[in-house]
Formats: structure tokens, C-alpha cells, sequence
């Protein structure tokens, strides 16, 4: 099974990429599948608002239930939440949020993605997904390297342990918010060898056969060149 790392954005058929993940949780189920979705908001309110939206976008993709594990500040992601599922689902908001309450159940979701549980990050949840996690953060060194609007309430480029299920750097909203700078910007200053940044409604899909891109977009990456000339290479891989 596979990681899809997926970089935010809605669209009417979703087929094409979040099916992809629908897809192997069913073949792991041999059925419609139970996907649990987890979610973190600043209160529980806030959160249950994107309930139905995300119920309904993967029952039309082939969900056959949808448990959705709402997070908050004083709630944390326990073992327990995720027991029953064939996909977990890691939505979208303020990454740093996410980060702090889902980490504490990290080598839960690593043992349960060992034993061929499929993953969906999307958005906040592709960019904890990796070894590193990328928090946000809108300077490095005090230079700008995307738009504060990025930062996610953060100021300098922050990353962290992440969950460990990719050895990558992911980045996000790439084409539509403008960070490919940031991701440029990461690997330049030497705080990872390679970054990549996805646009929305777009999926990376790193599994056995390994890496795919899937969706309407491109997944930009970002490479330390490894030669004394301290370069930095950038391409892109198309679906």
C-alpha cells in the first residue's frame, strides 16, 4: 500500500487522485472500506463544520464508512481512534496544530502503514507525513522566502520530527499560494537535502513501484545538487 500525499484543493471528482487512496483501502478491505479521518481545529465547533464535507467526498469516492476523529488543543490522537481502519485520512488546517496532536500517536500510524494500512495526507497531513515536517514559516535568516500569508502563524521556517512514513520534505498549495521560493529556500540554507512541493488537487503517491503523481498538477522538487558548488536543482514531475 502507499502514502498519497496530497496538496490541498477541492474538486467535483476527486477520482483521479483521493480515489486512488479510496482504492487501495478497499482492496486492503476486500470492500467498501472503513476510512478513518482525522482533524484538528483551534475548538471542536470550528472542526465539526468540515464533517459532512469530508464524509461526503470520500463516500462518493467509494467509502463505505467514514469515522472522523476530531482534534483540538486539549485533544490529542490516541492509539484507539484509528483501531478499526483500512485508510487513515489526515486533513487539512493549521499544520502546526496538526503536528501537536497527532505526533503523540505517530508509531501507531507507522505500525498500522507497515502492515499495509494506506495514508492520505492532505495539505497539513502531506506535510507532517515525512521524516522531517514542515510546520511552516515565512522567513529564514529574517528573508522573506514566501508570503507571510504561508507562515501559518509561525515566523521563521520551522521543520520537526515528522511521522516518519517518507524521507521527504513536503511543501504544499505549491502553484496556487506561491511556495515553490520557500521550498528553494529550504534546501539552499541546508536544512534538507529535497524538498517537494505539490499543487492542489494533485497527489504524490510513493509506494512499492515508487514515486507516481497523480491529479490535475505537477509535484515540484527540490534538490541539493551535492557538488562543492552548493547548487540547487528544480523539476518537476508531471501525472
Amino acid at each position: 500500500m502507499s502514502i498519497h500525499l496530497l496538496g490541498g484543493g477541492w474538486a467535483e471528482d476527486e477520482s483521479g487522485w483521493t480515489g486512488r487512496f479510496v482504492d487501495e483501502a478497499r482492496q486492503r478491505a476486500g470492500g467498501p472500506p472503513t476510512i478513518v479521518v482525522v482533524l484538528w481545529a483551534k475548538d471542536a465547533a470550528e472542526g465539526e463544520s468540515w464533517h459532512a464535507d469530508y464524509r461526503d467526498d470520500l463516500t462518493k469516492l467509494g467509502a463505505g464508512a467514514v469515522t472522523v476523529v476530531q482534534l483540538t488543543a486539549e485533544r490529542t490522537l490516541l492509539p484507539t481512534d484509528l483501531g478499526s481502519a483500512d485508510g487513515i485520512f489526515i486533513g487539512g488546517g493549521l499544520t502546526p496544530g496538526y503536528h501537536a496532536a497527532i505526533m503523540p500517536a505517530a508509531d501507531t500510524i507507522r505500525g498500522l502503514v507497515s502492515t499495509g494500512v494506506p495514508y492520505a495526507g492532505f495539505s497539513a497531513g502531506a506535510m507532517i507525513a515525512g521524516d522531517v515536517a514542515l510546520l511552516g514559516g515565512w522567513r529564514i535568516g529574517g528573508v522573506p522566502v514566501t508570503a507571510e500569508t504561508n507562515g501559518e502563524g509561525l515566523d521563521d521556517v520551522t521543520l520537526d520530527a515528522g511521522l516518519g512514513l517518507v524521507d521527504l520534505v513536503v511543501d504544499v498549495h505549491c502553484a496556487q499560494y506561491g511556495t515553490l521560493s520557500r521550498a528553494v529556500a529550504i534546501v539552499d540554507a541546508q536544512l534538507a537535502d529535497r524538498v517537494v512541493a505539490i499543487d492542489e488537487r494533485t497527489s504524490l503517491i510513493v509506494g512499492v513501484g515508487g514515486l507516481q503523481v497523480a491529479g490535475e498538477g505537477s509535484v515540484w522538487t527540490v534538490d541539493a545538487a551535492g557538488d562543492e558548488g552548493g547548487r540547487t536543482t528544480v523539476a518537476i514531475l508531471s501525472a
